[in-house]
């Protein structure tokens, strides 16, 4: 999967993360139903596409389950339960998924991270803290692993950890919203804060979503 597709379908996953319990976007774009269904091939591809887009995420783990009955070895098989599972906030089973997935596909970036990003969900934040440095040394330079990995360490209480990954993040991808909002976030929790202003600004350019809930949160910290 190129490197956009990649970004794409990681941001649409996890954007919200640290603004909702359920780091999943509402809206569907294009070009995740584009990464998701890159997983299948020519006959299901579609079908992945159309589910997805409908968010049947019942109906598509269905169809991972169908693909995997036929072939237990399956990686993307696996990769596309996984995903149907986080969707429908069963985070154990997911990370039971993608665990299959490296198992068979030990350099897949994206399988590492969404198994990094569904530990941490089930409330194992120091497992997924875990995961995502092995992740950190697959591909250095995904901006997603270096996000997940901050939205870990936020979780487990390692701020300055939480801090340098988010840096990262943003070092790799300047317009990687996500990162932005993560290092806002908690450097309005543990500072120093004089650089929020510009984050601010930075995220009304890129994600006005992000932007007014940063916003949001600095005001709601001055009251």
């Amino acid at each position: 999967m190129a490197r956009a597709a990649r970004l794409v379908l990681l941001t649409a996953a996890i954007v919200l993360a640290a603004c909702t319990p359920l780091a999943l976007l509402p809206v569907v774009t294009p070009l995740l139903s584009i990464a998701l269904s890159s997983r299948g091939n020519d006959a299901i591809s579609p079908l992945i596409a159309d589910l997805e887009k409908r968010q049947d995420w019942q109906g598509l783990a269905g169809l991972a389950q169908q693909r995997l009955q036929l072939d237990p070895g399956d990686a993307d098989g696996w990769f596309i339960l996984g995903y149907a599972r986080i969707r429908l906030g069963e985070f154990a089973r997911s990370a039971e998924a993608y665990s299959k997935v490296v198992e068979r596909a030990p350099e897949d970036i994206d399988a590492w991270n969404m198994l990094g990003e569904s530990q941490r969900l089930a409330g194992r934040a120091d497992l997924a803290m875990a995961t995502l440095d092995r992740a950190v040394t697959i591909d250095p330079r995904s901006p997603a692993t270096r996000y997940l990995l901050g939205e870990a360490c936020r979780d487990a209480g390692r701020m300055e950890r939480a801090i340098t990954a988010y840096r990262d993040a943003v070092r790799l991808e300047p317009r990687f919203a996500p990162g932005w909002f993560g290092l806002g976030m908690v450097l309005a929790r543990v500072g120093p804060k004089g650089e929020l202003p510009a984050i601010v600004e930075r995220l009304r350019e890129l994600d006005p979503v992000l932007g007014r809930e940063l916003a949001r949160t600095l005001q709601h910290g001055n009251e």
